[in-house]
């Protein structure tokens, strides 16, 4: 993928189908019937786009010749695919995406095309202890698994006498078991037990790295949905009028504004880093305060309009509480970079 493959996806969500994705994994508490269809279509036609567009292309080292260890990306800047993905989860953050991308980007890292190809993969991954039988067979729960009804793969993870391990299993057999759970963002969150669970491949190396990459690739998804938020918020602080004129031209939320969009650069610059991954642990933690911070002042400055189900307000403020915690909650990240 390059960036300009990034442009054309971002060309993908247009204005028509940008409202679409914001809500496409967004459905009322116990409800079902044929929303929920009409969601998981949606979901079906965004993967299908996407990687027909390529996003999927970075992380594979057969679509993309710039994913070769012997370029030199420090020669083209726009030739890292790191950087690619990092640019593409920022663009997902900005439309709010809900689905297995960046979960599959980080699975193709790990077990490469010729496992997986071009199918979806969740992260099932915890620092819990698992079992594995002596036919290699794995015994594991799983919590707060993202989209695992709608994946062809799982990738286990966790830590046995060897330490950690992480196994490529497929999804759909009869020794899996799920249940949704009904959370703050209302998506498609599960609780995954696998019981004697067959292994398809096990990674051999390179987990902390896929790990570094995967929290860069959060943080940078975190910026956009901050950004998509100061935007929302800005767009409410230009037509909401009192006292005969815009809200937005009052000194006091003017400069509040401001110094969020302050903020939102400057974590991006971080992300964006070259050597982001080294220290990816304290780059989530920012962007995923920062996220919080800014869609709460969303919340605030669009007041109790914010908070109906037909504004966007609210669906950036509750995916932000999910999505700041999913690979480690800032406290946990700032001592892991202490």
């Amino acid at each position: 993928m390059t960036a300009v493959k990034t442009t054309t996806i971002a060309g993908f969500f247009d204005e028509d189908l940008a409202p679409l994705v914001r809500r496409m994994a967004d459905r009322p508490r116990a409800e079902g019937g044929d929303g929920d269809q009409d969601s998981r279509e949606i979901r079906a036609m965004v993967w299908q786009g996407l990687a027909g567009l390529g996003a999927l292309d970075a992380a594979n080292p057969a679509a993309n010749p710039a994913a070769d260890p012997a370029a030199d990306p420090a020669a083209d800047p726009a030739a890292d695919p790191a950087a690619d993905t990092v640019r593409l989860a920022e663009l997902l953050g900005s439309v709010l995406y809900q689905g297995p991308l960046l979960d599959t980007l980080t699975a193709l890292e790990l077990f490469g095309n010729d496992d997986i190809g071009q199918a979806p993969v969740a992260l099932a991954v915890a620092d819990e202890p698992w079992s594995s039988g002596p036919d290699g067979a794995i015994s594991a729960r799983r919590a707060f698994v993202g989209f695992a009804a709608e994946v062809d793969y799982f990738v286990v993870g966790g830590a046995d006498t060897g330490g950690p391990r992480l196994a490529l299993v497929r999804a759909g057999h009869p020794s899996i078991t799920m249940r949704r759970y009904e959370e703050t963002s209302r998506g498609e969150a599960y609780e995954v037990e696998f019981t004697d669970t067959p292994v398809a491949a096990w990674a051999a190396t390179g987990w902390e790295a896929a790990l570094a990459n995967a929290r860069v690739r959060q943080a940078a998804y975190l910026v956009g949905l901050a950004q998509a938020a100061l935007d929302h918020a800005v767009g409410h602080a230009k037509t909401r009028r009192q006292f005969g004129r815009p809200i937005g031209k009052f000194q006091g939320l003017a400069f509040r504004l401001s110094e969020l969009s302050m903020h939102i650069d400057a974590t991006r610059l971080l992300v964006h880093d070259r050597d982001a991954a080294a220290h990816a642990a304290a780059d989530l933690a920012a962007a995923s305060d920062l996220a919080r911070t800014v869609t709460t002042q969303t919340m605030q400055v669009n007041g109790a309009a914010g908070m109906r189900s037909d504004n966007d307000a609210q669906l950036y403020y509750r995916w932000a509480a999910v999505e700041s915690v999913r690979l480690g909650t800032p406290s946990q990240l700032r001592r892991e970079s202490w």
